[in-house]
């Protein structure tokens, strides 16, 4: 200790006061307080932001996860969005060919396939109240491939309406594949085709696309 006392030789040291190391420790403290509660300003924030991402809000992207969308998927800027022949199940196999312009009738759910395929889905029935935007695709090979996206007055009508199509298609002979919007459901018709059907609802609206193809053209056509 003889070099310190030597650096401290004719040097004056003032020790602080009990008060001062008190009024020190207590704005400290609240230094300390103060850095933690930005730190957890900063991390609620950094997940507002993150979460606002994963909803697709403002500087977002619309996504569809595996659940359910928190925007419509069936409009695209106030458009109803008709899938392109590209866009359809099995197009490289089936080469759809047509544009997405509207194409098909205004026909109530459940109707399956074509009118020889599931007649009993075809029967006259009082149906609600529905807005409807379709297009249809043909192949050379032998098949079509059809899309409706429907609107309805409300979400439990929709709901209703998609429940009796489910209905029909296990009537129809279908059977149902997968869960969820990879879901699908395939099988022979009454008419000896080959029909593969998806069902995706949001909210009021449904959306239902089919592709039919001939008994002929039916081979290796399951997926």
């Amino acid at each position: 200790m003889a070099e310190v006392e030597e650096l401290l030789d004719e040097v004056t040291v003032r020790m602080p006061s009990g008060a001062e190391l008190r009024a020190r420790g207590r704005r400290r403290t609240v230094r300390r307080r103060a850095a933690l509660v930005a730190a957890a300003v900063a991390v609620t924030g950094g997940a507002l932001a993150t979460a606002a991402l994963a909803r697709g809000g403002e500087g977002g992207r619309d996504i569809r996860p595996a659940a359910t969308p928190t925007k419509n998927p069936f409009l695209v800027d106030g458009m109803v969005r008709l899938l392109p022949p590209e866009r359809m199940p099995a197009d490289g196999k089936w080469q759809w060919t047509g544009d997405d312009e509207e194409t098909t009738e205004n026909h109530p759910l459940p109707r399956v396939g074509g009118r020889d395929s599931c007649p009993a889905s075809y029967a006259a029935r009082s149906a609600p109240d529905q807005i409807q935007y379709g297009a249809e695709y043909s192949s050379d090979k032998g098949a079509t491939a059809r899309q409706r996206v429907t609107s309805y007055d409300s979400g439990a009508v929709a709901r209703r309406e998609a429940a009796l199509l489910e209905e029909a298609l296990t009537e129809c002979g279908l059977q149902r594949h997968g869960k969820g919007t990879a879901g699908y459901w395939s099988g022979t018709t009454e008419s000896s085709s080959w029909l593969r059907v998806e069902v995706e609802r949001w909210g009021k609206w449904v959306s239902v696309v089919e592709v039919e193809a001939e008994e002929p053209a039916r081979e290796g056509a399951s997926s």
